[in-house]
C-alpha cells in the first residue's frame, strides 16, 4: 500500500516545507512560483489538512516514484497497458468516516480571479457501466458548490459521460466514489483513455506490478482503492446542473458550461490525510494530461518502424497541441510519415516537429538550434487545412472543432556529412 506520505519521505530534502499560515489566495501563487518544485503546506490556512502540489511534475520524479530507471517509463508504461491486472478485494477499515460535513477541512482552492469558485482538481471519479459492467476511473475537476455539492466537468463522448447518459435515460442517479489524493499508478491510470472495455483499476495494478488493493461501500458494487488520502461516496443528480467554468490547460479561461451536480453523502480518509492539488496549467497538470497521448504517439510510431529517441508535447502549447519528436531517420521520406502518425494517434494535436536523434525534443534551445541550422527547403513545410483538431485551441473553429495544422521536418539529409552540423564536444 502506497501513501502520499511515503512519496514525501522518499523525495525529502526535494520538497519545499512550508509551516506557515497563508491568506487562501495566496496559496495558488506560492504553488505557481514553486512549480515545478514539489510543496508541502502542513497547514496552508487555519484549521485545514495539509496540502500537497507540484508533486507530478516532471518525468524524472514521475520515474523515481514510480522506481523506474531513466528513459524506460514508456515501455513500463506501455506493457501495463498490454497486460491489465484485476483487483483484489480486501476488508478495510478507513481511519475516519462522517457525513460530508469533513469537507469544510479540505483546503479547497480557487486557483485564479476569474474561476468560478474553489475546485478539487486532483479528483478522481470511479463509476460502474450498467450495460456491460466495466468499471470507469477517470480525473474529473469539481466545483464546489458549498455544503454537500460539487459540479462536475464532464467532457461529452467520453466513458463516464456515457455511463452518466445511460443511467439518467432510465431515471436514475449515477453513484459514484471520488478519490482524492491516490499515488501515481492509480491518477495516472485515471488519466489515461484505455479502450471502453478495459478498467483503468485493472491498468493501475499493471502500472503497480501488483493488483490494486480495494474495498466496496456498504450495499455498493464499486471498487474503491484503498490508497486514497479521501474518498468520497457520492450520487450524480440527474435533476441539478450547475454552471462551471476554470482556467484551462493553457492557462486560458474556459467557457462556462451547464454540468451535472454530484451529492455527497459520505467522506472517508486514512490516517494523517494529506490533500493533492493540480494546479490548473502548471507542469503536474500537463504530464498527467500529456504524457499519456506521448506514449499513444509512441505506440503508433514503434508500431510503424520508426526508429524514436524520444517524443515531447510542449509545456508552451499546453502539453497537448505541440509535438516535437526526434528519431533515427532511415529515408528523406520519413518526417513526413511521422508527422502523418502523429496527427493519427493524437488528434489534438495542432504542429510536430521532427528533428534528428541528436537533438532533444524536451529542450526549446535544442529544437531552436535545429531551426537556426538545418532548415531551408520550404517543401518541408507542410500545412494541413480543416482538420479536426481540440477545443483548447482558441484560434479553431468552436463549434466545428476544424482547425489548420502544420508539421516541419528539420531532419538532415540522408548522406550529408553531418560533422558540419554536430555542436562540438567538450
Amino acid at each position: 500500500m502506497v501513501r502520499i506520505g511515503d512519496y514525501v519521505k522518499e523525495l525529502g530534502d526535494e520538497i519545499i516545507l512550508d509551516s506557515e499560515n497563508h491568506p487562501e489566495a495566496l496559496v495558488p501563487i506560492i504553488i505557481r512560483e514553486s512549480d515545478p518544485q514539489t510543496i508541502l503546506f502542513k497547514e496552508p490556512f487555519e484549521g485545514k489538512d495539509p496540502l500537497i502540489a507540484n508533486l507530478y511534475s516532471t518525468r524524472g520524479r514521475v520515474e523515481k516514484l514510480m522506481k523506474t530507471e531513466k528513459g524506460t517509463l514508456f515501455n513500463r508504461v506501455s506493457k501495463a497497458k498490454r497486460n491489465p491486472v484485476k483487483p483484489v478485494e480486501r476488508n478495510y477499515c478507513w481511519s475516519g468516516t462522517s457525513d460530508s460535513s469533513r469537507i469544510s477541512r479540505l483546503p479547497l482552492l480557487k486557483y485564479y480571479r476569474d474561476d468560478a469558485g474553489k475546485y478539487v482538481t486532483s479528483s478522481i471519479i470511479v463509476a460502474r457501466d450498467p450495460e456491460d459492467g466495466v468499471v470507469n476511473m477517470s480525473v474529473h475537476r469539481l466545483l464546489y458548490l458549498g455544503s454537500n455539492m460539487f459540479a462536475v466537468r464532464m467532457v461529452e463522448g467520453r466513458h463516464l459521460h456515457q455511463i452518466f447518459m445511460k443511467q439518467k435515460a432510465c431515471g436514475r442517479e449515477l453513484k459514484v466514489a471520488i478519490l482524492i489524493g491516490t499515488p501515481l499508478h492509480i491518477i495516472l491510470s485515471a488519466s489515461t483513455q484505455l479502450p471502453k472495455e478495459v478498467s483503468e483499476i485493472d491498468y493501475a495494478g499493471a502500472l503497480n506490478n501488483n493488483p490494486l488493493e480495494v474495498t466496496y461501500f456498504d450495499g455498493g458494487d464499486l471498487p474503491v482503492p484503498i490508497e486514497s488520502e479521501y474518498v468520497f461516496e457520492g450520487r450524480i443528480r440527474i435533476d441539478l446542473t450547475a454552471r462551471e467554468w476554470m482556467t484551462d490547460i493553457l492557462g486560458l479561461p474556459d467557457k462556462p458550461r451547464e454540468q451535472p451536480v454530484i451529492e455527497i453523502d459520505k467522506v472517508y480518509w486514512n490516517e494523517n490525510p494529506i490533500y493533492h492539488a493540480i494546479l490548473p496549467g502548471g507542469f503536474e497538470h500537463k504530464l498527467l494530461m500529456g504524457y499519456p497521448a506521448e506514449v499513444k504517439i509512441r505506440e503508433r510510431l514503434v508500431e510503424n518502424d520508426v526508429d524514436i529517441k524520444d517524443v515531447w508535447l510542449s509545456s508552451g502549447s499546453g502539453g497537448w497541441l505541440h509535438c516535437f519528436v526526434s528519431i533515427s531517420k532511415k529515408h528523406d521520406d520519413e518526417p513526413f510519415k511521422v508527422i502523418r502518425l502523429v496527427m493519427e494517434a493524437h488528434g489534438s494535436v495542432k504542429g510536430i516537429i521532427v528533428v534528428d536523434d541528436d537533438i532533444n525534443p524536451g529542450s526549446y534551445e535544442d529544437v531552436d538550434f535545429a531551426l537556426a541550422t538545418r532548415f531551408q527547403d520550404k517543401r518541408k513545410f507542410y500545412f494541413f487545412e480543416a482538420m479536426h483538431g481540440s477545443s483548447l485551441d482558441p484560434s479553431s473553429d468552436q463549434e466545428k472543432l476544424l482547425t489548420s495544422k502544420w508539421g516541419l521536418d528539420l531532419t538532415l539529409p540522408i548522406g550529408i556529412d553531418r560533422k558540419r552540423f554536430l555542436r562540438s564536444e567538450m
